[in-house]
């Protein structure tokens, strides 16, 4: 079973014998009329003939793999959150989904405490972590919520229950921000987009050392942060 879009295209490229960019192009046709990742993967299948059940992806699994990689070195998931942070504030090819980053913050408030400065990574190592992150969390939102044209606008029918709470939370942020609106990644306020600095509302950024990095980061993702991966209460997250 694939755990990445990337990967569950290509397996259907090869069974199919087409072009893997002719098969991603279709399925973004598709998923932009409101059919869902998995829906248009097998539909593609069922045209050609082949059995729509062999492709699946595992949501749970996606979400273990990233827990899994957050886990290992706390310094690790600081870089690795720096540069997708960077990456959701650029306007070039480099930008990072908002909806994909927003299911990164949330599984970020989903793990335990990670050991610090356990070793020293090498840049390679970094990225090829980021990469793998990036890879997880878009094909992640494609699974859990439901799309159209205009973005994301659901939860979608393939979205296994456990889940279902970060794909609403994901579906409320996309929302808030094509309303102009932003959830700082520190307190959780709502805020209109242009008064952000950092992804963070101007208090929590003002209130942040500027050179104080591992503060900066042990209050993402949610209000009275005891680590980064926990929240003294969770209810009061999105």
């Amino acid at each position: 079973m694939s755990l990445t879009a990337r990967d569950l295209l290509q397996k259907l490229s090869n069974d199919a014998g087409i072009p893997y960019q002719t098969i991603a192009k279709k399925v973004n046709r598709l998923m932009a009329q409101g059919m869902g990742l998995l829906e248009s993967v097998r539909d593609i299948a069922i045209e050609h003939k082949l059995k729509a059940s062999k492709y699946q992806i595992d949501a749970e699994k996606i979400v273990q793999e990233a827990e899994k990689i957050l886990r290992e070195d706390y310094t690790q998931t600081l870089m690795i959150s720096a540069v997708l942070g960077q990456m959701v504030e650029s306007r070039g090819k480099e930008k990072f989904p908002a909806p994909a980053f927003f299911a990164y913050i949330e599984t970020l408030t989903r793990i335990p405490d990670a050991p610090r400065d356990t070793r020293s990574e090498s840049s390679t190592e970094i990225e090829e972590r980021t990469t793998r992150i990036i890879e997880l969390m878009t094909t992640l939102v494609s699974v859990l919520c439901e799309w159209s044209e205009k973005g994301v606008i659901g939860v979608a029918k393939d979205c296994p229950p456990s889940l279902q709470d970060v794909a609403r939370a994901v579906f409320r942020k996309t929302k808030l921000l094509q309303g102009g609106l932003w959830t700082c990644i520190s307190c959780g306020n709502i805020v209109n987009v242009s008064e952000t600095r950092a992804l963070m509302c101007t208090t929590c950024d003002n209130s942040i050392s500027k050179s104080d990095i591992h503060r900066r980061f042990d209050q993402m993702a949610g209000r009275n942060r005891t680590s980064y991966g926990k929240t003294v209460s969770e209810d009061n997250t999105d």
